[in-house]
């Protein structure tokens, strides 16, 4: 089995016990008394958590082993999902969240620069395509069982079943998951600083884009759950926590199942445009949320906004993977994820206080403008992209 393989399915594995608990997180916090700005701020807890650890991990991985980074990542998964299990207020769900988003960005981000670092030349799109597959099937996956495991068992059961899928990736990791050395004798410069990466237009483009993808995803996964299932008294459509479940995981699987075909037609096609349309296509997904009433509805809402994303991810993912080969893919990356936390800092706590406010569909209208901004943005900055030009800014700059 090649590293690329065994890759995936760790990914695969982890990804589908984190997702398990996604719609289960706001029903939890809400039954611990938790207000919505407070909802809001368990997402943006992790996010910040994230945002904190991810780049400096990221840079430690370019220099150590991304092996044994990602194994302690899953490590910690493992035991914060038990925790989570006896969280016995607010204050203990918030501080077990923290300490989530380390394991977080000792994981995710780094499993990304191991696959760029070991993605052929030209087929970065399929790469990134197939592992963004593997994360989009293991988050889809979750929600269903976590619904699931919810409307048959306790609120409890989705972290128990969390903490076996985050053990199981680690004895896979620890077990057939090769050590990156080869590839860390090859590098041929040190680690960039966060500063050198966004100084590059195309890595900023790349950056504002994810952070403002992360900020519309951060309202579904921190809020959609309550608009399907909560009370009619707070905005919500009061649909069983399966219902929601089911429509985060089909939402979700849509969008692995297009990974594969679409990275392969960035590695054919303009990888900006196709990042641009990805920015539409998902933004329009956002507007038609407030519109729907029912459950096809929202059905149909997710699926759109699934298309965006399936349309942009593996093209984004294979320009950072292109620019960070040569500058270094772990911080690469890492910066990539740094603005997706960006965006689930902003998303959470933006929709929270708009939710104490005005109620749960406004969100979604402030997510597409903000959308369509960053989309906007990407296209202005990205306009001079040619492949390797990181390379050529960084050398430059050297001389």
């Amino acid at each position: 089995m090649g590293a690329i393989q065994v890759l995936l399915i760790c990914v695969f594995t982890a990804m589908m016990g984190l997702g398990i608990i996604g719609p289960i997180i706001p029903i939890y916090a809400e039954n611990l008394g938790a207000t919505f700005v407070q909802i809001g701020l368990l997402s943006s807890v992790w996010s910040i958590s994230r945002l904190i650890f991810t780049a400096p991990v990221g840079n430690l991985a370019d220099r150590t082993s991304k092996k044994k980074i990602i194994a302690a990542g899953l490590g910690v998964y493992t035991v914060l999902s038990l925790l989570y299990a006896v969280a016995w207020d607010y204050t203990s769900l918030i501080t077990v969240r923290f300490f989530h988003g380390l394991g977080s960005a000792m994981s995710m981000p780094i499993a990304m620069a191991y696959a760029a670092e070991i993605s052929p030349e030209g087929r970065e799109g399929k790469f990134m395509g197939n592992l963004n597959m593997a994360m989009f099937a293991g988050m889809g996956l979750g929600p269903l069982i976590g619904g699931y495991l919810t409307d048959y068992f306790t609120l409890s059961a989705p972290f128990y079943a969390m903490g076996a899928m985050a053990a199981l990736s680690l004895l896979l990791t620890l077990r057939f998951l090769p050590d990156d050395k080869k590839h860390r004798g090859e590098r041929r410069r040190d680690p960039p600083s966060f500063r050198k990466v966004l100084s590059i237009p195309v890595l900023r483009a790349v950056f504002i884009y994810r952070a403002v993808g992360a900020l519309g995803r951060g309202s579904i996964w921190g809020f959609l759950s309550l608009y399907i299932s909560g009370s009619v008294d707070i905005g919500g459509l009061g649909l069983p926590v399966s219902v929601a479940g089911l429509i985060l995981s089909v939402g979700q699987l849509s969008s692995a199942i297009l990974q594969s075909p679409t990275g392969t037609l960035a590695d054919k096609y303009d990888k900006r445009h196709l990042t641009f349309l990805g920015g539409l296509v998902g933004a329009v997904g956002l507007l038609m949320f407030p519109f729907s009433n029912t459950a096809w509805e929202i059905m149909l809402a997710r699926l759109v906004f699934a298309v965006g994303s399936a349309i942009g991810m593996p093209a984004l993912s294979a320009i950072a993977a292109i620019e960070g080969r040569e500058l270094g893919v772990g911080t690469t990356m890492s910066v990539l994820q740094s603005a997706m936390s960006l965006g689930m800092i902003v998303g959470p706590l933006l929709s929270g206080f708009l939710v104490d406010i005005y109620g749960l569909k406004p969100i979604f209208f402030v997510s597409f403008i903000i959308t369509l901004f960053g989309t906007a943005s990407f296209w202005r900055l990205s306009r001079s992209y040619s492949p390797g030009s990181a390379i050529d800014t960084g050398e430059r700059n050297k001389n």
